[in-house]
């Protein structure tokens, strides 16, 4: 029961680690990234053909990438091109 709960909240950390260091790459971006609806489309789509890590049965996607674009839309639109 312990370990369950565990292992639970560990499945999460690729997905938060894909998003932090999307949000560093779309920080150095210097460009602001223009038709974001375009880009998600195409992320949810390329995320669907990659499937989900094992253990993953929620979605049939894949999370950490889906995450890490959106870390990188999300660091762009807020830092774009003012981190060195």
């Amino acid at each position: 029961m312990m370990i369950e709960a565990i292992l639970a909240d560990y499945l999460y950390y690729p997905s938060i680690l894909a998003f932090l260091f999307g949000v560093l790459i779309g920080a150095k971006y210097r460009h602001r990234i223009g038709n974001i609806a375009g880009y998600l489309i195409l992320t949810v789509i390329v995320a669907y053909f990659l499937k989900a890590f094992p253990y993953y049965d929620l979605l049939p996607l894949s999370c950490s990438y889906l995450s890490a674009v959106i870390g990188i839309i999300v660091g762009n639109r807020l830092f774009g091109g003012k981190m060195p």
